[in-house]
């Protein structure tokens, strides 16, 4: 029954499998009501459905006594129009369908093959993993980027005040007494002026670019351009292609380990993956399986985008005929790396940016106080 369990899930229109959201992106919400979830509950809801459905609890008893929990009120009415479906006999991935908004195809998809194969409870626990996982690197990655993202904020802040209030109430003394004003004092005193002029319109310029971006991207091809160039960034570029590289490993391993063939696990996993440049290589990939290549020489043609330890390790996989194996070992080298390349960045950022802020507050200081030694030593010709 596990065996043709990949196989009926194949029988489906591939519109059913549609673009997917990344695993950790999922969210849950009660109907119309449109409400969302953090991550920490989605993980309380799926782990505890586990717990509960493999101790012998039916699946509608279960989702029952979810939508009591105090913690998950605001999603009681959801997993109540859940458990009366299941109830009435439907399926739990066809009623969790009901909320394309909600539940990713992947995450729906997924629970599919677990109910075919009579596996609903390891699958369950095997989802939790998987977003737990991915949610332990991200808030790792978070932690890290959270001191150079604090200290530019404040730093800008800190500048742009003393700008704005600080250097004008000097420029009026100095101003009155008539001393001559050295160039770095100048300089500040026109870098405040400008800023009080201009800079709701250097906000408003900001914001647009912003969103201008953001429309760029809903063209496939723009969206493509960018992210190329993306990955080829000085420091950033190897970091970001080993988070989209991670993406489409979690999903095609996840995929395969679930009985999926390579090619309908290479489609499926497309839609993982955020960066266009990446996603647009998965499609080739699929393509030139899909015609009878192997996916490891497949992967070494694109070695610009996977790294060659990613290559070796699925060639390996191939050989022994163990390619779900060889996609762990490779999430897990790529978390290494990922964590490893977060810390190599922000050991590269943090002096820069200590540096660059201390050197910028450092001028306006001195330009506030080089015209105040002059003034005291006009004020004292004697001395």
């Amino acid at each position: 029954m596990a065996q043709s369990a990949p196989a009926q899930a194949r029988s489906k229109p591939a519109n059913k499998i549609g673009v997917l959201a990344k695993l950790h992106s999922i969210q849950i919400g009660g109907g119309k009501a449109g409400s969302r979830i953090n991550k920490a509950d989605l993980i309380y809801i799926i782990r505890n459905l586990a717990t509960l459905v493999a101790n012998g609890v039916a699946l509608p008893k279960a989702l029952h006594t979810l939508s009591h929990e105090r913690s998950l009120q605001k999603y009681a009415d959801m997993l109540d129009t859940i458990r009366r479906k299941v109830a009435a006999g439907e399926s739990f991935s066809k009623t969790l369908a009901l909320f394309p908004e909600t539940f990713s195809s992947l995450l729906i998809n997924h629970v599919r093959v677990g109910e075919r194969a009579g596996t609903l409870p390891s699958t369950l626990v095997q989802i939790t993993e998987q977003l737990e996982t991915s949610d332990n690197l991200k808030r790792a990655i978070v932690k890290k980027l959270a001191y150079p993202i604090m200290l530019t904020v404040v730093g800008t802040l800190a500048v742009t005040f003393m700008l704005l209030f600080v250097v004008p109430i000097f420029e009026e003394t100095y101003a009155e007494t008539g001393v001559p004003l050295p160039l770095v004092t100048r300089f500040m005193i026109g870098s405040g002026a400008f800023l009080a002029t201009h800079g709701w319109w250097l906000f408003l310029l900001g914001l647009g670019i912003v969103f201008g971006v953001r429309y760029a991207r809903r063209n496939p091809d723009y969206a493509y351009l960018m992210d190329r160039q993306l990955l080829h960034l000085p420091l950033f570029g190897d970091w970001l292609r080993d988070i989209a590289v991670l993406q489409f490993m979690e999903v095609l391993g996840n995929m395969l380990e679930a009985g999926f063939t390579m090619v309908d696990a290479l489609r499926i996993s497309a839609g993982s993956v955020g960066n266009y440049a990446v996603k647009r290589s998965v499609e080739e990939l699929q393509s030139a399986v899909t015609r009878g290549e192997r996916f490891s020489r497949e992967l070494e043609r694109h070695g610009e985008l996977f790294p060659p330890v990613v290559s070796q390790l699925v060639i390996v996989g191939e050989q022994t005929g163990t390619v779900p194996k060889a996609t762990a070992d490779v999430r897990q080298h790529l978390k290494r790396e990922i964590e490893r390349k977060t810390s190599l960045l922000v050991g590269t950022i943090e002096p820069i940016l200590t540096i660059g802020l201390a050197s910028m507050i450092g001028c306006i200081l001195l330009a506030i106080y080089l015209p105040m030694f002059d003034m005291i030593g006009a004020m004292n010709p004697g001395h």
